[in-house]
């Protein structure tokens, strides 16, 4: 008896827990170290609470029958093990599209260029509009909509239909991932840093895109939707895949946040000497004493908040950086402000400089 239920239920338990440890690492970071939650940490949080649910129903398509042949299976646990896939397909949905909605509000903290900004809002319309009409359709197959999950099927459409729109979903969140992958390449070049924080950069960025692999390994089994036959085991590697897929996305997708954790846990080694994340209150308050009032870095990207960012930098005055001996002086007084706006062509920023030396 051919039984693959075993290797669905392994990459399920996997990426529940890889997912959610990256999760909550991302949390701690943003909420915790940084004080700068925004949407797409919240969204975030959300497609993980919607994967889970994909992932619960999956084990229990795995416990009635996902995997196996439908001749080696009851009639009952056989149609139990369609309703899971069923809503298995619809989470899937869901929290695929919410996830490049999530990167690519990720990714607006720091694009400045117009043509960049636009890009990005518009893959993540159209990904939400192509979202929920390929949900609508998974859902609405049959009529009614309890038929699909019958050993008969009556009521229900071409499956060749959904075979379609499942390669096209397939393909246009293929290019999403790409586009945000390739994307900050172009973001980050035009900033003002050094080269090797550029590369660094990069690839922090692009790292939240790295679930289109499992997108385009995918691909190649959509045709087995249209077996209904012996659905539950011709669709194995579609229910593997589709859970690397969004797992991976959400993993890779996190880890491009925990810089600022990596950094501190690095410090703390010794490995480090740049002044760790612990002392993140003693720069709020000294530096603020000092005349420091903000400075952004590149984990700090930019508060998705319709607000100014000021840097000032008092004269004459000197601090030290937590456990390091190294003393600053600064000896003059210059004060930087940026401030985000709407206008007709798109978000532009201000810079306003004032010299008080």
């Amino acid at each position: 008896m051919e039984d693959r239920s075993q290797q669905v239920l392994a990459v399920a338990i996997l990426f529940f827990i890889l997912s959610w440890l990256t999760v909550l690492l991302r949390i701690y970071v943003r909420a915790g170290m940084l004080k700068s939650f925004g949407l797409d940490d919240w969204l975030m949080v959300i497609t993980q609470l919607i994967f889970t649910a994909y992932l619960v129903c999956q084990l229990g398509g795995v416990a009635h029958g996902t995997g196996r042949h439908l001749w080696d299976l009851t009639q009952e646990n056989a149609e139990k093990a369609l309703e899971y896939w069923f809503f298995c397909e619809l989470f899937y949905v869901i929290s695929a599209c919410l996830l490049k909605v999530s990167i690519g509000l990720f990714l607006l903290r720091i694009a400045v260029k117009t043509p960049h900004v636009w890009i990005l809002r518009l893959f993540m319309v159209g990904t939400v509009i192509f979202g929920m009409f390929y949900g609508f359709v998974v859902l609405f197959q049959c009529k009614p909509v309890d038929a699909w999950w019958t050993l008969e099927r009556h009521g229900c459409m071409d499956p060749i239909i959904i075979v379609n729109a499942t390669y096209a979903a397939s393909a246009l969140n293929a290019v999403a991932d790409w586009t945000f992958g390739t994307l900050p390449i172009f973001i980050v070049w035009g900033l003002n840093m050094n080269k090797r924080t550029k590369k660094i950069a990069v690839g922090v960025l692009s790292f939240a895109a790295i679930g289109s692999t499992a997108t385009v390994i995918r691909i190649p089994y959509v045709h087995a939707l249209a077996d209904v036959n012996d659905f539950l085991w011709a669709t194995t590697d579609i229910a593997i895949w589709s859970t690397v897929e969004v797992g991976v996305g959400i993993a890779a997708g996190c880890a491009a946040t925990l810089r600022p954790l990596l950094r501190h846990l690095l410090s703390k080694a010794g490995f480090s000497s740049y002044p760790h994340s612990s002392n993140r209150l003693w720069s709020q308050s000294n530096r603020q004493r000092a005349g420091y009032q903000r400075s952004i870095g590149l984990e700090d990207m930019r508060p998705d908040v319709m607000a100014g960012t000021t840097t000032a930098v008092a004269d004459g005055k000197s601090w030290r950086g937590g456990e390091s001996d190294e003393e600053i002086i600064v000896n003059k007084s210059v004060m930087v402000t940026y401030t985000r706006k709407e206008t007709e062509s798109g978000r532009d920023y201000i810079t306003r400089m004032s010299d008080n030396s």
